[in-house]
């Protein structure tokens, strides 16, 4: 499940782009559809079936595909380790369905990143243009 944290990096990310010649391309997979009562949900739930129908949710597809002139690259976003007052939270992991996705990109020959934060993504842009 996409968190406010990924939410955020991936809106500086996109932001951060801007400047660099590549194609952003984020996935459907992150999508955010606020449901508030029982009505609702059920309008949601046809939503997102139908979107797993048609094919345009995949399971463990990365959050981003950004696209160069010489090659793609895959962006995973994870949460970072944080804080509160509380507990300390770990950083995200991949799931085992994001795991076997970044298999698939390796295999091919697509360049796959795990990015926590947006230095993670800006050091693994070399090559792309």
């Amino acid at each position: 499940m996409t968190t406010n944290l990924e939410r955020s990096l991936q809106t500086e990310i996109m932001l951060r782009l801007n400047r660099y010649p590549v194609v952003a391309i984020p996935s459907a997979n992150g999508m955010y559809l606020p449901a508030r009562d029982e009505h609702e949900r059920a309008i949601v739930a046809r939503i997102v079936n139908r979107m797993k129908t048609d094919g345009m949710l995949i399971p463990g597809a990365p959050d981003l595909c950004l696209l160069g002139a010489k090659g793609a690259l895959c962006v995973e976003l994870k949460r970072p380790v944080s804080r509160d007052l509380f507990m300390r939270r770990p950083k995200g992991r991949l799931s085992p369905e994001q795991k076997e996705f970044r298999e698939r990109c390796e295999r091919v020959g697509v360049r796959y990143t795990v990015a926590h934060c947006w230095a993670d993504v800006e050091c693994s842009l070399e090559g792309l243009w």
